[in-house]
């Protein structure tokens, strides 16, 4: 499956801020493909929307950073935050590929915290739980609902 978020679009009168979500199916041979809505929020999907009809749960975005999880002051952590990478879900079980800002693409396994920039390379396991810029920024996204989990659903 392929994920792929559009940027947000205005939030709704009932204080959703929306994203656009388009799967595609990468297992089959038609082109199938699944649109939907999700809110950057409280994480709910929907159809249209207009389908968000009750108030929005979480009236601001949740934030692993203030949530203490991250050290802002960490320099990895802000280029994490502050540098452009694309990052995409993969079907190979708790892989995901980035694109960092040089244009080189890694391989980020978030289930053996490791990744295969040459920072992990040299410093591998020194560089603690958190890992490199790079597997922070997957569990960036993934705990703000741009990227799905490994099992591939998104965080609530």
């Amino acid at each position: 499956m392929h994920v792929d978020h559009q940027p947000a679009i205005d939030a709704t009168p009932n204080g959703h801020a929306l994203v656009v979500v388009t799967e595609q199916s990468l297992t089959t041979d038609d082109a199938s493909e699944t649109v939907y809505y999700r809110c950057r929020f409280c994480g709910q999907e929907r159809p249209g929307p207009t389908h968000f009809e009750r108030a929005c749960a979480t009236p601001y975005p949740t934030s692993p950073v203030r949530d203490g999880e991250y050290d802002i002051d960490d320099p990895r952590t802000r280029r994490a935050l502050t540098e452009a990478m694309e990052t995409r879900f993969t079907e190979q079980g708790a892989c995901y590929e980035v694109e960092s800002e040089s244009g080189a693409t890694y391989e980020v396994d978030v289930a053996d915290r490791t990744c295969t920039c040459p920072d992990w390379a040299k410093r591998g396991a020194s560089l603690s739980e958190q890992g490199c810029k790079h597997l922070r920024r997957v569990d960036l996204e993934i705990l703000a609902r741009r990227l799905p989990r490994p099992d591939g659903r998104f965080a609530r």
